[in-house]
């Protein structure tokens, strides 16, 4: 049995030898390589704001501004091309807190019009997402003021936990409102900035690390009013940005690290 089928396997590996010679001789195989060149390419990140252009801030005529722009208006902020604020139409519809967005006004060829209709709680360097262009689309930087317009004419480029994406200077006003007031609710730490209403193992770290220089702070785990003023202060101390919140030069001070989180 065993030298049968030592047979039928020598039979089958001459058999299956032959039919490859046999394909071998029927045709010539050619092996080609083909060669794709490749360019590098690179990624342009948009622009977040327009260079400065030296305006200083006006009051607002609303009356003047109104009459040109064709509508009653309320504005807020005016510099001497730009405005910010609601057509008196669109307030009809706000809730009395106010209205969630508004409007962005710009002087050109002698007539005042309607650029973009911005959230009012997001900055201007965040255009792409949050302004939109009446009846067009998601508004341009073409539609945004300079970014030193942006930062005197509308607020939330000062607020506190965005000054370092808007390159604004907060006013002592925009430092105190923002370390004063109770929190209504806490957010997840993951990542500097760390600021008011806060919380988290981070928080935490920064509270034991300002106890250790002397300040008088609940370790609790939850960025409060007390933890912003001890921030300020030692802020004040160091020579650092003022703003109440740990930024990356704030937490390198406290930390003695480059990395976080």
């Amino acid at each position: 049995m065993k030298r049968l089928l030592a047979v039928i396997l020598v039979a089958g590996l001459a058999s299956c030898g032959g039919a490859s010679s046999s394909t071998e001789t029927t045709g010539a195989v050619i092996a080609t390589t083909t060669t794709v060149a490749t360019s590098p390419t690179s990624t342009t990140l948009p622009a977040l704001s327009n260079p400065p252009s030296g305006e200083k801030t006006v009051a607002c005529n609303n009356k003047a501004i109104g009459a040109i722009y064709g509508e009653k208006l309320r504005l807020e902020y005016c510099t001497e091309t730009w405005a910010m604020g609601d057509t008196d139409v669109d307030t009809w519809n706000c809730p009395k807190t106010g209205c969630e967005q508004t409007r962005l006004y710009h002087l050109a060829d002698g007539k005042w019009s309607t650029t973009a209709i911005c959230r009012r709680d997001k900055p201007l360097t965040q255009y792409a997402l949050n302004c939109y262009i009446p009846n067009a689309g998601p508004a341009t930087l073409a539609e945004i003021p300079p970014s030193d317009v942006a930062c005197q004419i509308w607020i939330t480029n000062r607020a506190l936990k965005y000054v370092e994406e808007t390159g604004c200077t907060p006013s002592k006003t925009d430092i105190e409102d923002g370390l004063k007031g109770e929190c209504t609710g806490y957010f997840q730490a993951v990542a500097l900035p760390f600021e008011k209403c806060d919380q988290g193992s981070l928080i935490t770290e920064m509270q034991k690390l300002l106890r250790a220089e002397g300040y008088s702070v609940s370790v609790d785990g939850y960025f409060g009013p007390a933890m912003a003023m001890a921030v300020f202060k030692y802020q004040q101390k160091k020579q650092l940005a003022v703003m109440g919140f740990i930024n990356q030069a704030t937490y390198t001070a406290l930390t003695g690290k480059e990395a976080c989180c």
